[in-house]
């Protein structure tokens, strides 16, 4: 049956395609932490199952479950009570969630989060590229990862990957959204090395690179989504620039990446993305740009765009594939 929402957003109820997997649809549920419902040892409690059994429910035509920290020392640990996918042990509550989104008819993904700069939390540092100190005082202070630790990282998240996948879900991702790890080796700000992965743009982006590949060698059948920035608004800090942006995700593209989540701005950036003083539509430009530069790359996106009929209209024009929500 036919329900009126299809016929006055045509474009945003057209099916879709990710990787082998099709979709009923063309929105996205980002990957979000809105509740404290786990356990402060990474476990799914029954409540956090409850939540997201409604979540499942929404109809979206992708589904992506909250981040999941993938290392047993919790440096990628971002809030107390952050789920994790360091071991098989925590399998089964993952299982039961890939279940519920299968259910209500979505492409299920489990977002992989190491919140390099913004973890540690229940440890007295965090790790990120180099020591650059925290200008916000509630995070940890910096140790600068070694070599071994960096493939050791890329690692776990490639296990945690295969867990995924062996948990039911169809695919995972992986975010440098905010100022994670992944965005702290892409960015200038947070990037000071002088070996192979500092310096260029090139070998910044290296520690993404690694850690695409050795996720599509893990789960070679199974998508792979990556959240990068369009903008980081990090200029008082000498971050990157719009440009710099876009050539690593020309980076991500040429590893094979399924799909482009663009995002704006830092938990550190002097600039809100998503305020009440930023209009709707206002950052629709950068996925635009990221749609004409790889337009056979999937582009989803959803900041400050809370209208479904202008992300209609925005995936009628090709200013992206996937509504982000």
């Amino acid at each position: 049956m036919t329900r009126p929402g299809e016929l006055k957003l045509k474009h945003l109820f057209q099916p879709g395609q990710i990787g082998k997997y099709k979709t009923k649809n063309m929105v996205k549920y980002g990957a979000c932490c809105v509740s404290n419902y786990n356990t402060r040892d990474g476990y799914i409690t029954p409540r956090e199952l409850a939540r997201m059994r409604v979540i499942a429910a929404t109809d979206c035509g992708i589904i992506t479950n909250q981040g999941a920290y993938p290392d047993p020392l919790g440096e990628g640990k971002s809030y107390f009570r952050q789920v994790a996918i360091f071991d098989d042990k925590f399998l089964p509550q993952f299982e039961t969630i890939a279940q519920y989104i299968h259910d209500g008819g979505a492409v299920a993904i489990q977002q992989i989060l190491h919140a390099g700069r913004y973890g540690g939390i229940d440890l007295g540092y965090c790790v990120q590229p180099s020591v650059v100190p925290q200008t916000l005082p509630h995070f940890r202070p910096p140790r600068e990862l070694t070599k071994e630790q960096i493939k050791a990282v890329v690692q776990q998240h490639a296990d945690a990957a295969k867990r995924a996948i062996r948990a039911g879900f169809d695919g995972t991702e992986v975010t440098s959204f905010m100022g994670y790890l992944l965005a702290n080796f892409n960015s200038r700000f947070t990037n000071q090395r002088t070996d192979e992965y500092g310096g260029s743009l090139v070998n910044r982006g290296r520690f993404m690179r690694e850690l695409i590949d050795a996720i599509k060698q893990a789960t070679p059948e199974h998508p792979l989504v990556i959240r990068l920035n369009g903008a980081e608004l990090m200029d008082r800090w000498g971050g990157n620039s719009e440009d710099d942006c876009f050539e690593l995700m020309q980076q991500a593209v040429d590893c094979g990446v399924d799909m482009i989540s663009v995002t704006v701005g830092w938990q550190e950036a002097p600039e809100s993305s998503i305020g009440r003083d930023v209009p709707p539509g206002h950052w629709n430009y950068l996925s635009a740009k990221a749609k004409k530069l790889f337009p056979n790359t999937l582009i989803t996106f959803g900041n400050r765009l809370p209208d479904p009929r202008m992300a209609d209209e925005c995936i009628r024009d090709g200013v992206f594939d996937y509504w982000e929500v």
